[in-house]
């Protein structure tokens, strides 16, 4: 849905004069309280879990400095955070460790320590590695971003609004029952059991987002691996 779909919905929804425009009637103050309102729950809702929609891989090609420069710069779609264990060397096909916290970091700077793995911090904005890797080296990461809008030409990510065409990339049935809590709440009404039903669908939504692995406490997925089956019974000898 478009920023202007979702203020004409939200108007429909909440008994209040539907705008023809939304970022063009800025000087409406209802228009104006929905849309500032919309971009507080696309934050928060940002910031609730690893949404796919808002995951993307950034690649870096090694220099031979600690310093590999600015995060923001490699990961430059408005990076928020490294996804765990998602960090690897390809070209030496082996995980990039990290990150250290500070005393973890300082002790190893501390004890001259030189591997054998890299491992990596994140610093005043800036990926440190330990120890000094070569030139030339292909690493790869996923994170998470902080740009939940999306421009309507496909490639501008933001995390504001601009434009009545900007659309959102995060479940937008979440984003509605969130926009009218916070609305409700802005004016001084009753909004516990919207708030309460907006959690649940929230939860709901975070684990079957991007699809999940199925998790068994039982022998029955032996048959689901590749291999060669043999029954438990009944061979036929």
């Amino acid at each position: 849905m478009s920023l202007l779909t979702v203020v004409q919905y939200a108007c429909g929804r909440l008994n209040i004069p539907v705008p023809t425009a939304a970022m063009g009637t800025i000087t409406d103050p209802q228009v104006l309280q929905l849309i500032r309102l919309l971009e507080e729950e696309g934050t928060d809702l940002s910031r609730r879990g690893p949404w796919q929609a808002i995951t993307f891989e950034a690649t870096h090609v090694t220099i031979a400095n600690e310093d590999q420069g600015a995060i923001a710069t490699i990961a430059s779609n408005g990076f928020r955070d490294i996804r765990n264990d998602t960090f690897w060397d390809r070209t030496n096909r082996l995980p990039i460790i990290g990150p250290l916290s500070d005393q973890e970091w300082q002790t190893r700077k501390g004890l001259t320590t030189t591997g054998p793995r890299y491992v990596y911090r994140i610093r005043g904005g800036k990926l440190l590695v330990n120890p000094t890797p070569t030139a030339g080296y292909t690493w790869a990461f996923e994170y998470m971003s902080q740009n939940w809008i999306l421009g309507i030409d496909g490639t501008t990510y933001k995390s504001y609004f601009t434009l009545d065409t900007d659309t959102i990339l995060l479940p937008e049935t979440l984003i509605l029952m969130g926009l009218r809590w916070r609305w409700k709440k802005e004016k001084g009404r009753e909004y516990a059991e919207d708030f309460a039903t907006y959690e649940t669908q929230v939860k709901d939504a975070l684990g079957r987002d991007g699809g999940k692995p199925v998790l068994s406490m039982s022998d029955d997925m032996r048959s689901r691996q590749p291999g060669v089956f043999i029954p438990d019974r009944s061979w036929g000898v």
